[in-house]
């Protein structure tokens, strides 16, 4: 993965999500699972976390790997909430200092704990875990098999691998398209997506098994439009911004990424979907 821009974009593009994100409370970055009973951007975010660990049943007695941990929101709630063991692994130094705090914090220290790892080559033994969890992080590997061999190796004998985040829909896409999706890809340092179908088959061809796909599009869309309002709101102060200083070009490709992930969205060029699976 390209270390660099990933840390870049989630350095630098951290005052956003605090703003947009509700971030100090959220403690998640992604967009959240919205339904009937989870309707406001806070619970949506929790609910993401209830849905990931319901597909795959975790509980007191799994040790989960958090792929792509962020601020740690995931990690502390499946310890807290679950009473699993977790290490949260992420490229971004100044995430994982508020990931640890917030584990203080919530009092989960000492079973959730966090590390500047790339989850396509950890430091991690064979079989280590019971359960490899990634919310909105696996788009950011170059190659998915990479993640997806990886996983297959830190799994122990009846492991599980859950995963949420964007699959591209189309194999040809127009020239408009094509450079709206790559406003958002390259405004999110994210490489490219891959297909459901191929992310599954690289699931099958490393041993998984019962492979489940849910289309959770509808469920994100609602974050996904509040995004592009306030990105086509925020364009016309931002250009001052930018001529004084006050915003950079990496948040500003945030901020028009804003806008395209939904346009693109809406057009069906991608899905969202969560990913389960057993060893």
């Amino acid at each position: 993965m390209d270390t660099e821009a990933i840390t870049e974009y989630y350095t630098e593009s951290h005052i956003d999500y605090q703003l947009v994100w509700q971030l100090p409370v959220s403690h998640g970055l992604h967009a959240g699972y919205h339904d009937e009973d989870h309707s406001t951007h806070g619970a949506a975010v929790e609910n993401m976390n209830r849905v990931l660990a319901d597909a795959v049943d975790i509980g007191a007695d799994d040790r989960v790997l958090d792929c792509g941990c962020g601020v740690g929101g995931s990690s502390v709630w499946l310890g807290d909430h679950r009473g699993a063991t977790v290490e949260g692994i992420d490229l971004v130094p100044m995430q994982l200092e508020k990931a640890r705090d917030l584990a203080a914090e919530r009092g989960v220290a000492d079973r959730v704990s966090f590390s500047r790892q790339d989850f396509t080559n950890t430091a991690f033994p064979d079989d280590s875990f019971d359960v490899i969890w990634g919310i909105e992080a696996i788009c950011h590997a170059e190659d998915k098999g990479e993640f997806i061999a990886e996983a297959a190796r830190l799994l122990d004998d009846g492991g599980r691998l859950v995963c949420s985040d964007g699959f591209r829909a189309v194999e040809a896409m127009t020239p408009y398209e094509r450079e709206s999706m790559d406003h958002w890809l390259d405004g999110w340092a994210v490489p490219n997506l891959a297909t459901a179908e191929a992310f599954r088959e690289g699931l099958t061809e490393h041993g998984f098994e019962n492979v489940r796909f849910e289309d959770a599009t509808e469920n994100v869309m609602p974050s996904s439009k509040r995004l592009y309002w306030v990105s086509r709101l925020a364009a016309p102060i931002e250009k001052v911004m930018l001529k004084t200083g006050l915003r950079t070009e990496t948040q500003a490709k945030n901020r028009k990424a804003a806008r395209y992930q939904y346009e693109t969205l809406s057009a069906g060029l991608w899905t969202y979907g969560v990913v389960a699976a057993e060893r």
